[in-house]
């Protein structure tokens, strides 16, 4: 249930995200948006990192990331990715949180670069290339080809780009965040969504 701690919660740090994308995103796949995203719906839990994952896109597109046909996979993925953030095991050592979220950026910004690129593969290759979707293929052989155009567009690189942006921001900013979080779901009495 959403009531209005949980919505301000949602809105201040939608906001806060929305504006660190800004800073980053662009540029060779660095990404600042899902090192927030991942560790709060760490905190608060997998509907919370969804709905923390749309709204953060959907606020930096409205203050001037863009907003085009690409809108409604970014803010798909990016929900999806906080949703799963929030399902990651819980343990009390923060070394081990750390590891955890890291390893799911990691994972998760390969899977977020795949989604993206899915919806330009077939419009951007057309038909009867080596790398084109191969329409009554195996999904081998379908795979292999996306894997290719994955290399060819440069999608592996900023992919790439991604993680080491997102691990990096865990790394530094993940332990203080994770404790602010928690001291901010004590003191707002928030239990998880």
């Amino acid at each position: 249930m959403l009531n209005s701690r949980r919505l301000a919660l949602l809105g201040v740090l939608s906001a806060v995200n929305a504006v660190v994308r800004l800073m980053g995103a662009g540029f060779a796949g660095i990404e600042t948006a899902f090192a927030l995203v991942i560790v709060a719906a760490y905190v608060f839990g997998p509907r919370f990192g969804f709905a923390l994952g749309g709204l953060s896109i959907a606020t930096s597109a409205l203050l001037g990331a863009g907003i085009g046909p690409w809108l409604p996979f970014q803010l798909i993925a990016t929900g999806l990715l906080g949703f799963g953030a929030g399902l990651l095991p819980k343990t009390t050592s923060k070394k081990l949180k750390l590891i955890w979220m890291t390893a799911y950026a990691v994972i998760s910004s390969y899977l977020y670069g795949a989604i993206l690129t899915l919806w330009t593969w077939p419009l951007f290759v057309g038909p009867n290339t080596s790398i084109s979707f191969l329409s009554g293929g195996s999904w081998l052989e379908n795979s292999w080809r996306f894997m290719q155009f994955e290399l060819v567009s440069g999608g592996i690189v900023w992919d790439t780009g991604r993680a080491i942006t997102t691990v990096t921001l865990i790394l530094l900013t993940g332990k203080a965040l994770m404790v602010t979080l928690e001291r901010a779901t004590t003191r707002a009495n928030y239990s998880k969504a």
